[in-house]
């Protein structure tokens, strides 16, 4: 089974901390150039996928914001994703923002076969939310969640903590609002200053107030706390499900497994390569016009990155890396590979080994990416 990530590059506006590549606005003639494009590199792809005999298992549409597609545009796309995708039972998940659904967007993706949708709620203070630039209020989030659910069978929500003028109380205030909702998975994200972004001006020039890092701490220890009372597992760093509905596209990226990206600047780790899909409309139009993928980076994985990358990955799993998959996957054990580094992280109380594998200890969670760069090579 092979995992699919389609990129749409649109939005109502670009948020304050946002850096993915998007438009904001997407003028019409754009938009429409764009995705007559994007199905030329669908049929590509898919016709690739079809003669090697694969099929495709998760199929995620991220962005940007899919639904600021139109109606016919939305419809149109995932009737293409149909014709030339060699879909079996997939995990098919749409990214929306609250501001873009309507219930004719939502009959749409129920009707084409859409069964997940990803929501970015982010926060439900209107203050907060137009700070952060986010295109709703917290009455188009509840709004958006109820069509979501009455129509869609499984629907996710992201929140975000560490944000401007955000306590821990108004942080878990719009966890318990959220849990209300009754969403089956919930991931939380914190916020990271990106360069090239708003707020990254307005950090340099001392106009942006973020909490410290103990109390963004706090924020994240206790809303695990409150998500595992109502029920909820944490099976990653920051990603919470009801029991069955952990998000298996996202698995496929943390079990370090192929994944092909469509689309405008999109990423595929395919056959031993990472492969980047040009950023440059022009380029991925002149690509696709000759009938060719619009790939501008192709770079060849090892199989010590392999390893490399799988413990990195693996490592933000609650379950963490098992000895028997390592050794399945590879031929080793990972306990050999990786002594001194494990030995450095179990001497210093940051992770977990035990007959079935390596994990993040409760101290190594807060410093996590310390964890991960100790298993990759400089």
């Amino acid at each position: 089974m092979v995992s699919v990530y389609i990129h749409i590059p649109f939005c109502l506006a670009k948020c304050h901390y946002c850096d993915f590549l998007s438009f904001p606005g997407g003028q019409h003639q754009f938009r429409k150039d764009y995705l007559v494009l994007l199905e030329k590199e669908l049929s590509l792809r898919g016709r690739e996928l079809s003669v090697a005999g694969h099929h495709v298992g998760t199929l995620y549409i991220g962005g940007g914001t899919p639904t600021v597609l139109h109606e016919a545009e939305l419809g149109g796309l995932l009737d293409a994703c149909r014709r030339h995708l060699p879909l079996e039972d997939p995990e098919w998940t749409v990214e929306a923002n609250p501001g873009t659904l309507d219930r004719e967007k939502v009959d749409i993706l129920a009707s084409s076969g859409v069964n997940r949708l990803s929501l970015g709620v982010q926060d439900l203070d209107d203050r907060r939310l137009a700070i952060l630039g986010r295109p709703h209020t917290a009455a188009d989030a509840k709004r958006a969640f109820t069509l979501a659910r009455d129509h869609i069978p499984s629907v996710s929500v992201d929140i975000m903590s560490g944000l401007p003028e955000q306590t821990v109380d108004s942080f878990l205030n719009t966890l318990a609002t959220v849990i209300g909702w009754g969403p089956d998975h919930v991931s939380v994200y914190s916020l990271n200053v990106e360069e090239e972004t708003v707020f990254a001006a307005q950090y340099g020039a001392g106009m942006l107030h973020l909490p410290g890092e103990e109390e963004v701490l706090r924020m994240l220890l206790s809303g695990k706390e409150v998500l595992t009372q109502h029920g909820f597992e944490q099976y990653e760093i920051a990603n919470f499900a009801q029991p069955g509905k952990a998000s298996r596209h996202n698995s496929t990226y943390w079990h370090n497994r192929p994944y092909i990206g469509l689309g405008l600047g999109s990423h595929s780790y395919w056959m031993d390569k990472r492969i980047v899909n040009s950023s440059d409309p022009v380029i991925y139009r002149n690509l696709l016009i000759a009938g060719q993928l619009p790939i501008t980076e192709v770079i060849s994985v090892s199989r010590r990155q392999e390893m490399e990358d799988t413990m990195m990955l693996g490592l933000r799993l609650l379950a963490g890396v098992h000895f028997k998959d390592f050794s399945c996957r590879f031929g080793e054990d990972l306990r050999d590979v990786f002594s001194v580094e494990i030995s450095r992280l179990h001497q210093a109380g940051l992770i977990i080994s035990d007959n079935t594998g390596i994990r993040l200890s409760e101290r190594g969670f807060p410093v996590a990416n310390l964890v991960f760069a100790e298993f990759i090579t400089v």
